[in-house]
């Protein structure tokens, strides 16, 4: 059983009219909150997982609670990766994790400097199932959009601008493409580049090899979805009758119109707007979406 509660506010305006010149607005913007208000047989929780890679489709990413939003991102919050301050050097150069720090998950012995690292939330010095948490909201806090008419003689303007804020995306390209989880054949991002070294102690991206576990979920890759976008423009010049008599022709209208022409967005995949596992229960899930096109239209409306 889930509530959804929410409030959508509109606004149209008629900002500047004169003889030749009119630019009219209409704005909305919508805020929604789901809430989880109970499960089968009285469970306080659910969780779901996603087909991904054979060694992530067994691992759960999202958690609908009880008293919650119905889709949360579920997994490790991490913590950068392991300094050679976490480690006792012996006299032969091997690095053993102090007793004091806790383990990403491997056994302690395997775990090296450079390592992925994990937060410990029960501080029981091991990583594992108890410490995974909510790292993330699937919904957006509110989305809307603005869009504007300008009319100046015959020359007419649309702009419209879409957005949404304060959801956040699994980047699952970046689990590929950023670490050599999949195979150490496949190329990576260019980000991947500045990664853990003896030499490059600052970088937070993990060594080459030292993502630890396999099919953990993190907030590493989860990203702010937020974004304001141009979704379409269009700009038309209708001719005076006065010129287009001349030819007999009643009107002629030449226009161009554009659709996803800019995106402003802190995501650093293709495009934050999509998901390629859209469930109620499994958003904002990417993995290799294509992304919006950019489109192009020109044309001429003649009538005789």
């Amino acid at each position: 059983a889930v509530r959804n509660q929410g409030i959508e506010l509109s606004l149209s305006t008629v900002n500047i009219q004169t003889k030749d010149f009119t630019w009219s607005s209409d704005f909305n913007i919508s805020f929604n909150r789901s809430k989880v208000m109970e499960l089968t047989e009285g469970e306080e929780f659910l969780l779901s997982k996603v087909s991904f890679t054979a060694d992530y489709n067994s691992s759960y990413l999202y958690i609908a609670q009880v008293g919650q939003p119905m889709a949360q991102f579920y997994g490790y919050e991490w913590a950068g990766v392991y300094g050679l301050d976490d480690f006792d050097c012996d006299s032969s150069g091997n690095y053993t994790l102090k007793k004091g720090v806790p383990t990403n998950g491997e056994e302690r012995d395997k775990i090296q400097p450079g390592d992925i690292k994990y937060v410990d939330q029960n501080n029981d010095g091991v990583v594992n199932d108890k410490d995974r948490v909510v790292i993330g909201r699937g919904e957006p806090i509110h989305t809307g959009g603005f869009n504007n008419n300008f009319t100046y003689k015959g020359l007419t303007l649309n702009v419209f601008f879409q957005w949404n804020y304060g959801n956040d995306i699994m980047n699952a390209n970046r689990i590929i493409f950023e670490g050599n989880a999949l195979s150490k054949n496949i190329n990576q991002y260019a980000s991947y580049a500045d990664r853990w070294s003896p030499e490059n102690q600052t970088s937070r991206n993990f060594r080459t090899n030292g993502q630890g576990p396999s099919g953990v979920y993190s907030s590493r890759t989860i990203e702010d979805g937020s974004f304001l976008r141009l979704k379409n423009l269009s700009l038309g010049y209708t001719l005076p009758s006065k010129i287009t008599k001349k030819f007999f022709v009643q009107k002629l209208r030449v226009y161009f119109s554009a659709q996803n022409l800019v995106t402003w967005s802190n995501y650093s995949g293709y495009d934050p707007e999509v998901s390629t596992k859209n469930t109620a229960l499994t958003p904002g899930y990417d993995w290799s979406a294509y992304p919006r096109s950019r489109v192009y239209n020109f044309g001429i409306n003649v009538v005789f």
